[in-house]
């Protein structure tokens, strides 16, 4: 389960990427100067939460890598809540 929630989250920031990276590309195609900020600010705003998530999800990786029986009191835990 918790590999699955890692993997996920890897997932999603490597599409979170590729999108920033295709909005680099219109921003370079040319759009006006309101829109092109716009998309400036929201870029920034993308590639924040993505070091943010791609950090979180690498520390939860290793944290069970290292410490395996974290693991397993997880998932009793969420099945008592």
């Amino acid at each position: 389960m918790l590999e699955t929630i890692i993997k996920n989250s890897l997932d999603v920031v490597d599409r979170t990427e590729r999108l920033i990276d295709a909005a680099r590309r219109l921003l370079a195609a040319g759009l006006d100067e309101f829109e092109a900020y716009s998309l400036r600010i929201e870029i920034e705003k993308l590639t924040d939460v993505v070091l943010v998530m791609d950090e979180a999800a690498r520390l939860l990786r290793r944290t069970f890598e290292l410490r395996p029986e974290i693991a397993r009191y997880t998932i009793v835990n969420s099945t008592v809540h």
